[in-house]
């Protein structure tokens, strides 16, 4: 799970591709909205790394052109 530490210690659930905050800040990271609420709003949650914010996870992914 992406759980980013950002100021003063503030915890937000942070998008893997496009990097933008879930917009739920929390001083412990255990006051974050759980997995099971951030699916509910859209969000593609990964097991280890790569979750997706609503947006991102209804795009398909960028590929690297072949070299």
């Amino acid at each position: 799970m992406t759980r980013a530490h950002v100021k003063r210690p503030v915890w937000a659930w942070h998008c893997d591709r496009c990097g933008v905050a879930s917009g739920d800040f929390a001083y412990n990271q255990q006051y974050l909205p759980t997995p099971d609420e951030m699916r509910a709003r859209g969000w593609y949650i990964a097991e280890k790394w790569g979750d997706l914010c609503a947006h991102c996870s209804q795009t398909p992914p960028i590929e690297e052109p072949p070299s």
